[in-house]
């Protein structure tokens, strides 16, 4: 089987939580939804395209930024779009919205490394229009800029034994193939979403985190070939 493996840095990275309203809290990786958004972006895709994906990486520090954050006080709410290059002081009904300082979460020196398996034609854009970008891409926030540091076609094996190198999300079905304690957390992270009654209604994927230097002998793992371990998640 030929997967695409790409390689993306970021100086800094906030892949916010939904429901992490006190404190901006962010996921010690670039959840599912996020990653599929980014690849549909570079396809310029308007539907959406089935892919299989699997994401490990890691960071060198998190450090807290302090942030002032605007709020709807009422469950009902008029369309509001607030864009790059409006004046500083941006004027709103006071009795719609309100302010609040925030601590936000933020990842240092971020790498990650992410595998794609769909149609082979689908890979064979993804490739190409990596290679030859036509604007900036950033993943979580619209600041959180992105380096593409490779993208090339990797062939997978089995059967090896390894041990991880980086952190990495597994699909929550093999936790018990590992030994792995119980602190390790899970994540229900957001895969897709579906527009009903104008508003989105979103599904969400089971994974676990396992920790950089995870033995791996599950002769059903598959391996890149750097011998990175791939774990497909559904998409």
């Amino acid at each position: 089987m030929k997967l695409l493996k790409i390689k993306i840095f970021q100086e800094t990275a906030c892949y916010l939580k939904p429901f992490a309203f006190k404190v901006g809290e962010t996921y010690p990786l670039v959840p599912f939804s996020t990653i599929k958004g980014m690849l549909h972006a570079v396809l310029h895709a308007k539907e959406y395209i089935p892919m299989k994906i699997s994401i490990q990486g890691q960071y060198e520090s998190i450090f807290i930024d302090y942030q002032k954050k605007y709020m709807y006080k009422k469950r009902e709410v008029p369309a509001l779009l607030i864009t790059s290059g409006l004046k500083e002081s941006v004027e709103f009904d006071k009795n719609l919205v309100t302010t609040m300082p925030m601590y936000q979460h933020l990842l240092f020196n971020v790498e990650h490394v992410i595998h794609v398996e769909a149609e082979e034609a689908i890979l064979e854009q993804l490739h190409h229009n990596l290679h030859h970008l036509d604007t900036t891409l950033s993943l979580g926030r619209w600041e959180d800029l992105v380096r593409i540091d490779e993208v090339e076609f990797t062939e997978i094996s089995k059967g090896k034994v390894n041990a991880t190198r980086f952190t990495q999300y597994i699909p929550i079905e093999q936790k018990e193939d590992y030994e792995l304690g119980l602190n390790n957390p899970f994540y229900r992270l957001p895969r897709k979403y579906e527009i009903v009654r104008g508003r989105r209604e979103w599904d969400y994927i089971e994974t676990m985190l396992i920790p950089k230097g995870t033995e791996i002998e599950d002769e059903k793992t598959v391996f890149d070939d750097e011998g990175l371990p791939i774990f497909l998640l559904e998409g």
